[in-house]
């Protein structure tokens, strides 16, 4: 009961966020125009100033963007999904088409959003710069992205918990959400209402289906997949607050922080059920037992 309530408690608030925080966004016809960082105080400890979104004018702090340029940069994340899909793909039957599908699915869309992400948040940093045609360009690819890590989570941990008919509609309403941030990303936005209508997908894609999911998972023989739930609340709500602010390391960082959190999470238990090795099997029937009690589950 107190998950449940705690679920539309976090349903409301993102309703109510998409609602009262709308999009600060430049009402001029899009204009390519780059910035070049300013540099104060000299060539010796200076303090650069990046430069503000173009779209919204929003200030970029210092470090925006720096976790997922590092990622990408270095290839780092890439490495890392490429190592999770051939450990993932050794443990399974050559023929099983749809998990194999599954685990891909899944990296594919972090890399995708770690790509996008850097794209819009180290415009400034990159050969192309700052512009209002290029950041709303990315912008509706990072939206995508977004649902996307949604989605796939839901459709790889709806599969490991059997498929039930209840985790088969919860899967279908994950792709008809993706589809809808899809268009609305492509079709609508720059408008008001399309920001607006893809907040409250991605509150629907994570508390009700993604949560739902989670509840499910915590009663289940392999509830320590409800953890995932937890690594990825916390850049949530950061998100939904957009708090705390700081003209260095923001909210957004922090919810970069959480998305990679639940990334790995997500990974890690998932080379647990396919019992890659043993440690990691017992790590997973540990915290199988520990969600089981936080949820009051066992008898």
């Amino acid at each position: 009961m107190i998950a449940k309530n705690a679920q539309l408690v976090l349903l409301a608030a993102s309703v109510a966020h998409s609602w009262a925080v709308p999009p600060t966004l430049s009402q001029r016809r899009p204009t390519l125009r780059s910035r070049q960082l300013v540099v104060k105080g000299g060539t010796s400890g200076a303090v650069v100033e990046r430069p503000p979104y173009a779209l919204s004018g929003l200030e970029r702090p210092t470090h925006r963007g720096a976790v997922m340029g590092f990622l990408h940069n270095t290839g780092a994340w890439y490495a890392l999904s490429a190592a999770y899909v051939a450990a993932a793909l050794k443990q399974l039957q050559p023929s099983s088409f749809y998990p194999s599908f599954l685990r891909i699915a899944l990296v594919a869309a972090s890399s995708y959003s770690i790509y996008i992400s850097d794209c819009y948040h180290n415009a400034d940093k990159r050969r192309e710069g700052v512009s209002e045609e290029g950041e709303l360009a990315v912008l509706r690819k990072d939206y995508l992205g977004i649902s996307l890590i949604l989605s796939t989570n839901t459709w790889l941990w709806a599969h490991n918990l059997g498929g039930s008919p209840i985790l088969n509609k919860l899967c279908l309403a994950a792709s008809v959400c993706t589809a809808n941030v899809a268009f609305q990303s492509f079709c609508v936005v720059n408008k008001y209402i399309g920001h607006v209508l893809i907040k409250l997908t991605f509150a629907t894609q994570f508390v009700a289906i993604l949560g739902t999911l989670c509840l499910i998972a915590a009663k289940s023989p392999i509830s320590a997949c409800a953890w995932i739930y937890a690594a990825y609340a916390p850049g949530f709500v950061i998100y939904a607050t957009k708090f705390p602010k700081n003209k260095k390391w923001g909210y957004h960082e922090w919810f970069h922080i959480s998305v990679l959190m639940g990334n790995l999470v997500s990974m890690g238990f998932d080379l647990g059920i396919l019992g890659l090795f043993k440690p990691c099997a017992e790590g997973v029937a540990c915290a199988s037992l520990a969600s089981r009690l936080t949820f009051g589950l066992l008898p």
